[in-house]
């Protein structure tokens, strides 16, 4: 860059400087996130084994992670949930499990397939429900038994990510506290 005045070239870079270190500012609304707690796999009647329901659980766990929907994603139980302020819980029961067999798959594609049916529910820790779903898993080709499990949470996972939450609390009110008027009232719009 070639200029006629070294101060028109110390202003230029200081600038450039500037504009290049600052990081973009994100929004109340683009950063505030929801805290999920996943409870325990509640198997239901079907009688479901204690390395499915264990599976499940875990396959969630990632696979919520995995969403970037959360700001943090809990194990039932976690001590970090008593101070979460937008706290959801997530509750899965099993409704309907069919064993299936990894040979009789092998050997034909008709036949064999591991079915899982759960119902879902992200709850608010005072009961109100947000969201709830009834999903599948399946295993019905080539794969373990488990692999059901880690269909049934990835379709868990793709259906909160598709689903329209509500903003979480804190971010309402950080709105209210950032929309005052110009005569310093406040302006709270009911979410």
């Amino acid at each position: 860059m070639k200029t006629d005045s070294p101060a028109l070239f110390v202003m230029t870079t200081i600038l450039l400087t500037l504009t290049i270190a600052q990081p973009a500012r994100l929004s109340a609304e683009s950063t505030a996130q929801w805290t999920v707690q996943v409870s325990k796999v509640d198997p239901g009647a079907v009688g479901l084994s204690p390395s499915f329901q264990v599976a499940i659980y875990e396959n969630l766990l990632q696979e919520l992670s995995k969403t970037k929907r959360f700001k943090w994603v809990l194990r039932d139980g976690d001590q970090k949930a008593a101070n979460a302020t937008d706290l959801l819980l997530l509750k899965t029961a099993v409704e309907r499990y069919t064993a299936g067999s990894e040979t009789q798959r092998a050997v034909t594609t008709v036949t064999g397939a591991t079915k899982l049916t759960v119902h879902t529910q992200l709850s608010t820790p005072d009961g109100k429900i947000i969201l709830e779903r009834t999903v599948h898993g399946n295993v019905r080709f080539m794969g373990s038994n488990l692999r059901a499990t880690y269909n049934l949470a990835r379709n868990i996972a793709k259906t909160i990510k598709k689903s329209s939450l509500p903003e979480p609390t804190s971010s309402v009110v950080t709105k209210a506290m950032n929309s005052t008027s110009s005569d310093g009232v406040v302006v709270v719009e009911s979410p």
